[in-house]
């Protein structure tokens, strides 16, 4: 049973080979491990040396898909990429121009199975590479045309009821467009009007917020006048106290005199004699 399900022709059971790892890769939504590539060349009598071969060529196989994609013929570098992955399944250069060429063509014909592909195929490069960021960006912008081709589809839409010439069609179309409108003024309206008693609330804020400090300005002047008026006065008690006192000194160096005493000249005609 085995050896009838083998092919006789060696490039035969090498497009089965490529038939068999592609579908594994397409359905089961994973890169096939070494095991599994090892299982399907032996079930196909797929020798190692013919492995090695067709290795060699899935090479060449990757620069005529380069080729083909800069031609933007898509079904044809994916055909060239399908035949370089069967042999390279962890080649992460390969399944990125395959995500590419899935996405050119997506962006062609919107094909939902060219979006699922894309999805599975980056999926892969993250099995290989989990900080893959190629693959999340090609994912990114196909999430980014899908919403964009989603409008365009209504804007379609939009337009076919004008252009059938629709009375009810114009009128829902016209009421929704100023119902939106009309939303949008009041929102603007609503934000102005914020903005306006935002910035009133502001300014009476900064009028208080002056008038405060200016009267702190004028209590600290008025404080600091108070003070020199207090030093001043302090100044004259002062000056009063010292007079007093050199009166007090002069009574006590001669108390029977009525006529200040000279320390100065007391104490010279003590040395004297």
């Amino acid at each position: 049973m085995a050896e009838s399900n083998n092919p006789t022709n060696p490039n035969d059971a090498i497009e089965l080979y490529i038939q068999r790892v592609t579908e594994l890769s397409q359905l089961g939504q994973k890169i096939p491990t070494n095991q599994d590539l090892l299982k399907i060349a032996s079930e196909l009598g797929i020798s190692d040396e013919e492995i090695q071969s067709a290795q060699r060529q899935s090479q060449a196989h990757f620069i005529r898909a380069q080729g083909y994609s800069n031609l933007r013929h898509w079904d044809d570098a994916i055909v060239e990429l399908q035949e370089a992955l069967a042999f390279n399944p962890f080649n992460l250069p390969m399944l990125h121009l395959l995500i590419t060429c899935y996405l050119g063509r997506w962006k062609d014909k919107h094909n939902s199975q060219d979006e699922e592909q894309i999805r599975i195929r980056v999926k892969q490069c993250l099995e290989i590479q989990p900080d893959d960021q190629e693959s999340l960006n090609l994912l990114a912008q196909l999430d980014k045309l899908i919403i964009t081709y989603k409008y365009q589809l209504w804007g379609l839409g939009a337009l076919g009821l004008l252009t059938v010439g629709s009375l009810t069609g114009f009128l829902i179309l016209n009421n929704l467009s100023l119902n939106l409108f009309s939303k949008n003024d009041q929102k603007i309206d609503s934000i102005k009007n914020e903005l306006v008693n935002e910035i009133g609330n502001l300014k009476d804020e900064q009028i208080l917020l002056y008038n405060q400090l200016l009267q702190e300005i004028k209590a600290q002047e008025t404080l600091d006048t108070n003070r020199q008026l207090e030093v001043e006065i302090l100044k004259k008690d002062l000056k009063q106290l010292n007079e007093q006192y050199q009166e007090l000194l002069k009574k006590v160096d001669n108390p029977n005199s009525n006529t200040p005493s000279n320390p100065l000249t007391d104490d010279d005609t003590t040395s004297n004699e």
